[in-house]
């Protein structure tokens, strides 16, 4: 029952604001005043928020907590999502589509560093190394510096 409440929150407060402007925060309030009606209707629980609580329009709210502990993001077989704890070989596209981030973003959202933190499996990584050593690529330069 509850995701169908947010579903009908969802839709009433999205119907009103595409007709209103509505500022960050009262577009909060908006939502949890709706929320609490449609669950007092439905004889449910009503969210409570208190008003200072939720960050004023231009406050930085600090690093958002990662979906798995750093160290156990890297693993010999995949890498896990910080934002949202599914594992890959590699992140770099799924960063793109799925949350619109670059890497550079992802790793300042983090607060990680770009030239340690790879977004690439350890594995996966020596496969293309050992692929790329195969086709004979790089040869020509250290033929050349010879």
């Amino acid at each position: 029952m509850a995701t169908e409440l947010l579903k009908m929150t969802a839709q009433i407060v999205t119907s009103h604001a595409s007709m209103n402007e509505l500022s960050p925060q009262e577009l909060i309030n908006e939502i949890t005043s709706v929320y609490n009606t449609l669950a007092a209707l439905a004889g449910e629980k009503a969210v409570a928020v208190e008003m200072g609580a939720m960050p004023e329009a231009g406050q930085e709210t600090g690093q958002p907590k990662p979906a798995v502990p750093i160290e156990e993001s890297i693993q010999d077989e995949y890498i896990v999502c910080l934002e949202c704890g599914q594992r890959f070989r590699t992140l770099k596209a799924h960063l793109r589509r799925a949350h619109n981030l670059t890497p550079v973003d992802y790793c300042e959202r983090f607060g990680l560093d770009p030239k340690k933190y790879h977004l690439v499996s350890r594995n996966y990584s020596e496969q293309r190394r050992q692929l790329a050593k195969a086709k004979g690529l790089g040869e020509f330069r250290r033929a050349k510096k010879a």
